[in-house]
């Protein structure tokens, strides 16, 4: 497991480190927000970020979308399966306390692998990114996960 610093920009850091090829934080968060804005209406629904008194609107979510871009808002759930289309590959997520979540499971690629960690430390919800250990750092045993 490979910790990522506590920026409120850890899952988009611990997916740029499961990448095979170079991309940069801000680039991720701008494709995850252009997806989801095409996408909009498979979205909307699933939306929960809202502020006491505010109905579900297109407006809002848009500017959900702004955020994404211009701060560094905490992913979610959202933002995982935007991802996960951009890069056409499935992301597993970890967590202690509850199963394995996959997004992107119609994609058949190798998937990228999270850890989620919630209220450890002190800093609220958190990503960190877990890559197979190589075969020769076990000893010469098989693939496993730390």
């Amino acid at each position: 497991m490979k910790d990522m610093p506590t920026d409120s920009h850890c899952m988009y850091r611990a997916i740029q480190d499961q990448l095979v090829f170079s991309v940069t934080v801000e680039s991720l968060r701008s494709r995850t927000a252009e997806y989801m804005r095409k996408h909009i209406d498979d979205f909307l629904p699933f939306f929960s970020h809202l502020a006491p008194g505010d109905s579900y609107s297109r407006d809002y979510f848009l500017s959900y979308c702004d955020d994404i871009v211009g701060s560094a808002s905490w992913g979610s759930q959202l933002e995982l399966r935007a991802l996960s289309h951009v890069l056409q590959t499935p992301i597993e997520v970890i967590q202690a306390d509850s199963p394995a979540i996959v997004v992107g499971e119609e994609y058949t690629k190798k998937p990228l692998i999270l850890v989620y960690v919630r209220y450890t430390c002190n800093f609220g919800a958190h990503y960190n990114s877990v890559k197979p250990q190589e075969a020769g750092a076990a000893g010469g045993a098989a693939p496993r996960l730390f």
